[in-house]
């Protein structure tokens, strides 16, 4: 094989290497992400019907709690 073409193959797979670690991490952020943030929805719908029905102001929503 030609060094030109063995050189072009060998930067080819160290390329699909590299993006391959980089989707894994990217899976393995986007679980954990997923895990941390399951009860989300549930918070901010809690706080939006709080907001709707008088019982907190704009200004009581504090990010990652419900007051």
């Amino acid at each position: 094989m030609n060094s030109s073409y063995a050189a072009e193959l060998s930067r080819l797979h160290a390329e699909l290497d590299h993006l391959v670690t980089v989707h894994r991490a990217a899976a393995r952020t986007a679980c954990t992400l997923a895990d941390h943030l399951a009860d989300e929805p549930f918070r901010l719908a809690d706080q939006l019907a709080r907001l709707l029905a008088g019982e907190l102001e704009p200004d009581d929503l504090n990010e990652g709690s419900t007051p």
